[in-house]
């Protein structure tokens, strides 16, 4: 007896722990996670990485450019003596080190609009990255409400195959006592078999909605995966829609589609500067250090004390500091021809924003159209499941009396399953379109 209340005690803890560790996903956790593991997205990311890297660079380029060098030679034969300077057939060791430097003064400011465009390229890949999120944003929260129509659907089904099971079982008891014909029975048998069928398929559509949902959010399989009920997802009466061009004044500062192209033509508009520049002359000043050694060199100063390398080195010290102008004056007009066609690239980046915000327009209009549309269409699909389900009640009223046959009651229940799955499509139709205007307006998605 001991052995089975333990064995109780643990078949409930088993599946009391694995009702908690059951995850129910919102739509909030569906897009964060399919943000986090979408390919694309992290191809982004190494892009923006890129271009944050560029844009350190920029900056770095204004500092002076320095190296060293030195080096150590062993010779014999015929070479050049560095101490006396002559030529001679011996064996020698001997060497020089040294170190210099440049800096850019003035270039035409090149370096100043290099590190404003590298700015603008690294603004503009963020802002893509944005629009890459967003897009799948979208896309999840399309799937995820895909999901949560085919439950509903599946509940319709499910209620409506009940019904006819209990119509099955009441007429097998009418035609048990001579009431009603076998014809009826048979025909609500085969109407009961439909239903199943439809369960069937709503349950595949439903495990196909969990898959391409599982898909987006990358998972290996649907497993355990289940999303979160919303504890009411209904329409009430809504307030009228803002106008379409109120909605998109909004749109302009959160696309990031819209920042995108307007990074693109800033900066093509640097990279314009940096063509002009090119024709500016550039000053710049260098310095170097140089020294050498030689392993037969003699200090003429103290012929007789060791002339060590150290020695040699601080003794044949050589600076310079130079400053250089270089003028520009004619190279083949690669530089003008350079210059036009930057000129034809921030027209072409003009045009592109231009077009940009006519798509978002356009988009914005559509999404607006079809949200009015669908809320139409759901208040009439509303009334035609009210007068559906008028319309069952008298016949399943008259059948139940036998004032109705089968199949009038199969008719009028068949009619008003199909008007509430047009009713639950049109809801969805309307909620995604509401929320994709939302969208636009910079509020994130959310159920």
């Amino acid at each position: 007896m001991r052995k089975v209340l333990i064995g109780i005690v643990a078949l409930l803890l088993s599946v009391t722990w694995n009702a908690s560790a059951q995850k129910y996903w919102t739509l909030e956790d569906c897009i964060r996670h399919a943000q986090e593991k979408n390919i694309t997205v992290k191809r982004k990311e190494l892009v923006t990485e890129s271009s944050q890297n560029n844009f350190q660079q920029s900056k770095l380029n204004v500092l002076p450019s320095v190296g060293a060098g030195a080096d150590h030679n062993f010779s014999s034969g015929r070479s050049l003596n560095q101490e006396e300077y002559k030529w001679e057939n011996a064996n020698l060791q001997q060497g020089s080190l040294g170190i210099q430097a440049d800096i850019t003064l003035f270039n035409g400011l090149q370096n100043y609009n290099y590190i404003q465009k590298s700015k603008y390229d690294l603004m503009r890949s963020l802002s893509d990255l944005d629009k890459t999120k967003n897009d799948i944003s979208i896309f999840v929260a399309s799937a995820y409400l895909d999901v949560l129509f085919s439950e509903e659907l599946l509940d319709v089904a499910k209620s409506q195959l009940e019904l006819s099971n209990l119509q099955v079982e009441r007429n097998k008891k009418l035609v048990e006592v001579g009431n009603v014909a076998r014809g009826n029975l048979l025909e609500i048998q085969a109407q009961a078999a439909r239903e199943k069928v439809n369960v069937t398929n709503a349950v595949s559509n439903l495990n196909i909605a969990y898959l391409n949902l599982t898909q987006m959010l990358e998972l290996d399989s649907i497993g355990d995966f289940r999303i979160q009920k919303p504890d009411s997802l209904t329409i009430e009466e809504i307030t009228p829609l803002q106008s379409v061009r109120d909605i998109y004044n909004q749109s302009l500062m959160n696309m990031p589609e819209i920042k995108s192209s307007e990074y693109l033509l800033k900066s093509t508009e640097k990279e314009l500067s940096i063509a002009r520049g090119k024709l500016s002359p550039r000053l710049s000043v260098s310095g170097i250090y140089y020294s050498r050694y030689n392993k037969d060199a003699v200090d003429y100063l103290n012929p007789t004390n060791e002339y060590t390398y150290i020695d040699q080195i601080k003794n044949n010290q050589y600076k310079q500091l130079s400053l250089s102008l270089s003028i520009p004056i004619f190279n083949r007009w690669a530089t003008r021809t350079n210059i036009s066609n930057t000129k034809i690239q921030v027209y072409d980046a003009e045009y592109n924003l231009t077009g940009t915000k006519k798509d978002l327009y356009k988009a914005i209009q559509q999404a607006h159209a079809d949200a009015v549309n669908s809320y139409q269409n759901f208040i009439s699909r509303q009334e035609a499941v009210l007068s559906s389900e008028e319309a069952f009640k008298y016949t399943q009223q008259k059948y139940e009396v036998g004032m109705s046959s089968a199949v009038d009651f199969n008719i009028a229940k068949n009619n008003l399953i199909k008007a509430k799955s047009d009713l639950l499509q049109s809801k969805y139709e309307y909620i995604f379109k509401n929320k994709i205007l939302d969208f636009y307006k910079g509020i994130s998605l959310k159920i």
